[in-house]
């Protein structure tokens, strides 16, 4: 896949046969990197990567963003061949982290109740040439997981304790649980839950500081979103 890039805007670029569809706006064909002009717009083209992915979804659910899934996918040692179950499809942000990085060879499952969830991660990930192995299954993370001897289960529910023993059941020995929260009360309520069954237990949060850089002085960026969520992981034993 490819990126199309003007100023601030971006536009991911999806193969269909020997072309390329552009947003809503342009169908090329034989696109390559370098500079293209489409109608009077000239855009500068770039190999897709996955921060490009995540900026061009469309959004339905706050999102898992990029610094807070690379520390999920980094602390759970998550890398091709894997095998990962996921609760809580989204928008599909995290999913299309887990399967940039569980590709070739791996498997995510996503669990999701929410049927309106469900269509828009759907539309969003089967647009990447890596989502021939993920499978997404509408059901309930806490209870209905098939799957077993997984190496991680990543969960971003309200209630992530109720998933802890489901966790337990399906991951391997040394496998990895990692459940995103948004609150401190969530976080005290699934570490207690999380304690006996897991050990190396850590809780974190990733903040991230845009610097801007001008002639005239560079300086952080005013507009700042320090809190995203927090991260709660455990390994099983």
């Amino acid at each position: 896949m490819y990126v199309l890039l003007k100023g601030k805007k971006k536009y991911c670029a999806v193969k269909k046969g020997d072309m390329y569809k552009v947003g809503d706006f342009a169908v090329l064909k034989n696109l390559k990197e370098g500079k293209i002009r489409v109608g009077i717009e000239e855009y500068e083209v770039l190999r897709a990567r996955l921060h490009d992915y995540l900026d061009t979804l469309k959004r339905k659910a706050q999102i898992i963003v990029l610094k807070d899934a690379a520390y999920i996918i980094a602390r759970c040692g998550i890398h091709a061949g894997d095998i990962v179950v996921e609760g809580g499809a989204g928008s599909g942000s995290l999913t299309t982290a887990l399967l940039y990085y569980t590709h070739p060879g791996g498997r995510v499952y996503t669990y999701e109740l929410r049927e309106d969830f469900a269509k828009i991660a759907r539309e969003n990930v089967e647009r990447y040439e890596f989502s021939n192995h993920w499978v997404l299954k509408l059901g309930d993370v806490r209870s209905d997981v098939e799957e077993r001897n997984v190496d991680a289960f990543v969960i971003d529910i309200p209630d992530p304790w109720n998933a802890v023993e489901m966790a337990w059941k399906a991951l391997r020995t040394s496998g990895c649980f990692a459940a995103y929260v948004p609150t401190y009360n969530q976080v005290e309520r699934l570490y207690k839950e999380m304690r006996g069954r897991f050990t190396e237990l850590e809780v974190c949060e990733i903040i991230k500081r845009d610097i801007v850089v001008g002639e005239l002085g560079t300086r952080p960026d005013n507009i700042e979103v320090a809190h995203t969520g927090f991260m709660v992981f455990g390994r099983k034993i």
